[in-house]
């Protein structure tokens, strides 16, 4: 009897133990917790059962990226089967100009290519744009290519190894991203010169441009800047507002001051007609416009003849040292969102 009592005393311990057990787990599943911050999703990954086409980058929605090694080039690109940029090469070792086709690095003076009349331009006549690369690797997504520079090409000192990746994504969005390495001092600026003409048919009427600079670097005539930062306003260098009308008789080779730092959404261009638009996001510190009838080209890059004033973004390069930046190139249809 004793022996019974004893596990019934024993039962009814171990039954309260696991009431209470309970009571405590219930209490803990009514406390309240934080509600993590919604995550952006990430637009479709293009690699998800796309089809790999050479030397192609496209899509769903209609837009087609035509890669050729010479010059790491966008040759084409397509919105719908109609042409709304080409030929976007890259330019450099130093894109847009050198003053006098010569600069002085470590107290050595080193005399690069003169092709633009006394000046130095897009890495000269053989740069970047004119060589051809390796393609290193394709994916569905992405695209890559690299270029050995020797020392000494167009006069540029060190061996240089550089790599250009774009990778697009299924929203439009084509990223642009340079990596390079010198086994010497030496300077660099890369850029991609794509021609764009986002109504078709090879016109850069009817445009609307935003640029996010409240300045621009003057120029002399041969296109070289004076030095001094001078205020867009009142001039035909204002592009703040975000409807400002694109006039293609305004000839432009001129740089923009951007605002901001860090990688950040500079530039908007929309083709009022056809409803194409490209938003350009950069790390770097100046955007080069150049346009003439038929097309707009708008460069990321550091401002022109850098490397002659010290109180600008430097284009210098240490030896063994990573360069690296990113520019994006987000073309969308906006009459298409509506």
């Amino acid at each position: 009897m004793k022996k019974i009592y004893k596990n019934l005393l024993l039962f009814g311990l171990l039954g309260f133990l696991c009431a209470c057990s309970a009571s405590c787990s219930k209490k803990s599943d009514n406390t309240p917790t934080p509600t993590p911050d919604p995550v952006k999703p990430e637009p479709e990954d293009i690699d998800d059962g796309r089809e790999l086409i050479e030397n192609h980058l496209y899509t769903d929605s209609g837009f087609d990226f035509l890669f050729q090694e010479r010059g790491a080039r966008i040759a084409k690109v397509t919105y719908n089967e109609i042409e709304i940029a080409k030929d976007g090469f890259v330019a450099g070792r130093c894109a847009n100009r050198i003053a006098g086709a010569s600069f002085e690095l470590n107290g050595e003076t080193y005399n690069v290519d003169k092709n633009d009349g006394n000046n130095h331009l897009h890495g000269g006549k053989m740069g970047f744009g004119e060589v051809t690369w390796t393609k290193k690797e394709q994916t569905p997504s992405s695209i890559t290519f690299t270029y050995h520079s020797p020392d000494g090409e167009m006069g540029y000192p060190g061996n240089l190894d550089i790599e250009v990746k774009y990778t697009l994504k299924n929203n439009g969005e084509l990223m642009m991203e340079y990596k390079a390495k010198s086994d010497a001092d030496t300077i660099i600026n890369p850029t991609n010169h794509i021609w764009l003409s986002l109504n078709g048919k090879r016109s850069s009427l009817n445009h609307t441009l935003w640029i996010d600079a409240d300045n621009y670097t003057p120029r002399s005539k041969d296109l070289i800047p004076t030095g001094e930062i001078a205020p867009v306003e009142d001039t035909i260098y204002d592009f703040r507002e975000e409807e400002t009308e694109f006039v293609p008789s305004n000839r432009y080779d001129d740089n923009w001051v951007l605002n901001g730092s860090g990688f950040r959404k500079v530039c908007t261009l929309t083709g009022e007609m056809s409803g194409v638009k490209v938003d350009i996001s950069t790390d770097r510190p100046g955007l080069q416009m150049y346009n003439d009838q038929s097309h707009i080209v708008l460069e990321t890059q550091l401002y022109p003849d850098a490397i002659h004033h010290a109180d600008w973004p430097s284009p210098i390069l240490r030896a063994n040292t990573d360069f690296y930046t990113k520019s994006v190139y987000a073309f969308s249809d906006i009459y298409a969102e509506e």
